[in-house]
């Protein structure tokens, strides 16, 4: 479009009203003083929020979730030094394909390839963790290269970075904000679809014991889901992203499958759909054809090309669920289907009632199931009792959020934060263990700050139980394994919320429902055992 002329201003405010015109809502970071008067403009705008983050990582999490919660553009700053701490985050967005700009400060362009005081070359080291990344070198293409990132992040679902030397900032520019395109926005899916349909259908109508992985695109299309499970005769598993978009009590579904649960009806599928990614799950699958139904070509992992279908998914799942007229499917395998159902249903029940002390993380997972409310959106950081999450909660329709790909601890809290700031009248609870916590606790005084009343429960065993456990099945001993006991629940209240600490099972119940009935931030800080996982 024609760029409009109007009255001057300095890039800093231009930068922001293009940010509020592309709706923008929200920029998470840390303060530093190459990045001043980008801040400064944010808080003259009105339009958009500045959450002050703990960290440059917490900050740059809570710019990955917001997007994958919103679909929206995720936004996160940091001056020249805190831009190698915003990596984390921005690198977990790029691995699960979530829209993110880091901002970043620079030393003065006078000062550039100089030996300055935080100067590096920010986009060499940015370009292995986005999909764009530049500087801007001067006043006059400050904007363009601003709506370069951002299109090339909403439209290609990936990371960009740009990064603004501090003597750009107050350099005067005239600007009209230019409007999202419409080509950006939601369009009408077309019913198209690349690859071999009737070579998918007749591998569909040859299985006898057929499997199907709901994975990270299934929620839009979860009712047709089912009904292509119903017809087919499928086996269900759920994975640890999708976990909550079809209940656990669904008569096909057998559960999430990992090192805390395995059916071993799950090697017996002679066939496999797989709506979307399930990135974890992919290594238990059965030795048979796969076909992995996406949203475009390039999303379709390289091992299940010959199989698999792109396009609009729906329409997909309809020509599949046409084709299958005709087929029967085998009792036996719904025999079987049972027969894993009724194993996992005492297996929880076992958990359930494990009284032992400390607690066994498992309880307090089946626990957490009878405590939240049925639309709760769970954030999970990453360690061993994810995996004890995925075998003994049972899901009810929660919302649950994890780094699919990067897999780095410190996630869950920032996350639970960006879910709060969206979802303000639904319950919001990370569960995290002490390790992860220890990364990322500083983001409960921001929840503080901010008065989201935000759940933490921790789960504190004093160990990387994970490592352990995978340490102790390859006959090794790994140093550094051990993680310092804090009173997280005496660190809580210092900040200004509210703390518990839960050391036997009986508790557990009563003081969830505590915490979830608070409007404040809460942690619950839970004394756990650190049993090593069945399957690892």
């Amino acid at each position: 479009m024609e760029v409009q002329i109007t009255g001057q201003q300095n890039v800093a405010q231009a930068v922001v009203e293009q940010l509020a015109a592309w709706q923008v809502k929200y920029v998470f970071g840390v303060c530093g003083d190459d990045i001043l008067p980008f801040l400064d403009a944010i808080g003259a705008n009105g339009s958009i929020k500045y959450i002050s983050a703990a960290s440059e990582a917490g900050a740059a999490f809570m710019a990955s979730y917001y997007a994958r919660l919103s679909g929206r553009l995720g936004i996160c700053t940091a001056s020249a030094a805190g831009a190698v701490n915003l990596l984390e985050g921005v690198f977990d967005a790029y691995m699960d394909g979530v829209p993110v700009l880091a901002i970043t400060g620079q030393v003065a362009g006078t000062r550039i390839g100089t030996p300055a005081k935080q100067y590096f070359q920010q986009g060499g080291l940015f370009q292995a963790f986005t999909g764009y990344s530049e500087t801007v070198a001067n006043k006059s293409t400050s904007v363009r290269l601003l709506i370069r990132a951002m299109s090339r992040a909403l439209l290609k679902k990936t990371t960009a970075h740009l990064a603004f030397p501090a003597d750009v900032w107050l350099k005067t520019i005239e600007w009209k904000p230019a409007p999202m395109p419409a080509l950006i926005g939601k369009q009408p899916g077309g019913k198209h679809v690349y690859g071999d349909i009737d070579a998918a259908t007749g591998l569909m109508h040859g299985a006898r014991r057929p499997l199907i992985i709901v994975g990270t695109k299934a929620g839009p299309i979860i009712s047709e889901v089912r009904n292509l499970a119903d017809k087919w005769g499928a086996a269900v598993v759920l994975a640890q992203e999708a976990k909550g978009l079809i209940p656990d009590d669904w008569h096909r579904v057998i559960g999430g499958v990992g090192e805390g649960w395995l059916p071993e009806q799950l090697g017996e599928a002679d066939c496999t759909i797989m709506i979307g990614t399930a990135s974890f799950e992919n290594q238990f699958l059965p030795q048979a054809p796969v076909i992995q139904l996406e949203e475009e070509t390039w999303q379709i992992n390289d091992l299940f090309l010959w199989d698999s279908l792109a396009g609009n998914m729906a329409h997909i799942i309809k020509i599949l669920v046409e084709g299958l007229a005709g087929y029967k499917y085998d009792p036996a395998w719904q025999e079987k289907i049972g027969t894993a159902r009724k194993a996992r249903q005492e297996l929880v029940s076992g958990d359930n009632h494990n009284d032992s002390v400390p607690i066994h993380p498992a309880r307090l997972m089946s626990a957490l199931s009878g405590a939240v409310a049925g639309d709760t959106i769970i954030t999970l950081d990453v360690g061993a009792f994810m995996h004890w999450f995925d075998r003994s909660f049972l899901a009810s329709g929660q919302q649950i959020l994890l780094s699919s790909f990067w897999r780095s601890m410190g996630g869950g809290l920032p996350a639970a934060i960006a879910a709060q700031l969206l979802f303000p009248g639904r319950q919001v609870v990370t569960l995290v263990g002490d390790g992860g916590l220890l990364m990322s606790m500083g983001e409960f005084a921001t929840a503080v700050g901010h008065k989201l009343p935000i759940t933490v429960v921790a789960i504190r065993n004093h160990v990387y139980g994970l490592e352990k456990g995978k340490g102790e099945a390859r006959g090794l001993s790994p140093a550094g394994l051990g993680v310092p006991s804090i009173e997280f629940s005496h660190f809580a209240q210092a900040c200004g919320g509210k703390g518990f600490k839960v050391e036997k099972p009986g508790d557990l119940e009563a003081t969830l429902h505590q915490a979830l009935g608070l409007a404040e931030p809460a942690l619950v800080d839970v004394v756990c055992s650190a049993p090593r996982l069945p399957y690892v």
